[in-house]
């Protein structure tokens, strides 16, 4: 993903409206100009909507309108459209130029078209079931969890959706399903001496099978994957202290410190020595 993609993981929704909708079979919309962002996901039933132009949609559509986007539509009497829609507004903070201690506020537009069908079943099946939760969550009474919940549901939903997207609707989401359960596998055990012939008999695939699915939904692959979890609990290790980089290699799984070195300056940019000292001149709370 690009640049502006990663900004994105910043996003602070707000939503101003979630619903659950089963149109009446005499269910029309005028044109309007759209002022917020909109999904309406249809789950079943059919129905003409216009985004800018018209499309004949049905279940498994996802319709995506932009503040600015003109809107119209209406439903069939003999198979009227049901559907979930959600209407947000969202910020997005990013690093001024690389400064760690400046935060600015970007525009940065969502990667999606207007019309996009998931026409895998296993995605469709979570997005329904994530925007099932959120339609749940917005008429819940108002807690302090309350906020998080929408939010937590919804940025699964857009990191579904962008994934799809950028695979060109190539990946499913039983794809993705595979993928995380050998990353949740890493992230565990890091520090073992894994190689790709752990990672994919654990998920009973194989290498090959493995590496293609995993190169599609992370961008790298399982072993690239794996050195950068390693390289960035390093880097924890010695923020907290640490000073033997034998040890702090051993410590993160790498079989010697001169082959630890070389993955952390090609990942970094600077040896794991000047990492420390650039650490050292912080002044860190804990």
């Amino acid at each position: 993903m690009n640049d502006d993609i990663g900004d994105l993981k910043n996003m602070i929704p707000h939503f101003i409206q979630v619903v659950h909708r089963i149109v009446t079979p005499t269910w029309e919309n005028q044109r309007q100009v759209w002022r917020t962002h909109s999904f309406i996901l249809v789950y079943d039933g059919e129905a003409v909507i216009g985004c800018n132009e018209e499309r004949k949609v049905s279940r498994g559509d996802l319709i995506y309108f932009k503040p600015g986007d003109v809107r119209w539509g209406h439903t069939f009497k003999e198979n009227p459209m049901k559907c979930y829609g959600v209407d947000f507004k969202y910020s997005c903070l990013a690093h001024n130029d690389g400064d760690d201690e400046e935060w600015i506020k970007k525009d940065i537009p969502l990667p999606l078209q207007s019309f996009t069908s998931l026409d895998d079943s296993y995605l469709l099946s979570r997005v329904i079931y994530l925007f099932q939760c959120l339609a749940k969550e917005w008429v819940s009474p108002n807690t302090f969890s309350k906020v998080f919940r929408e939010r937590a549901y919804f940025m699964e939903m857009l990191h579904l959706l962008f994934l799809w997207n950028s695979s060109k609707q190539t990946l499913n989401y039983d794809k993705i399903r595979k993928v995380e359960k050998v990353t949740t596998y890493i992230l565990e055990n890091y520090a073992d001496k894994l190689k790709l012939k752990d990672l994919s008999d654990y998920i009973q695939l194989s290498h090959s099978y493995l590496q293609v699915i995993f190169k599609e939904v992370t961008g790298s692959s399982p072993i690239e994957y794996l050195i950068n979890v390693r390289i960035n609990k390093s880097k924890e290790l010695m923020k907290e202290g640490y000073q033997n980089i034998s040890e702090i290699s051993e410590l993160v799984g790498f079989n010697d410190a001169f082959y630890f070195s070389r993955c952390f300056k090609k990942l970094e940019g600077i040896a794991p020595s000047d990492y420390q000292k650039m650490e050292s001149s912080q002044n860190r709370l804990i």
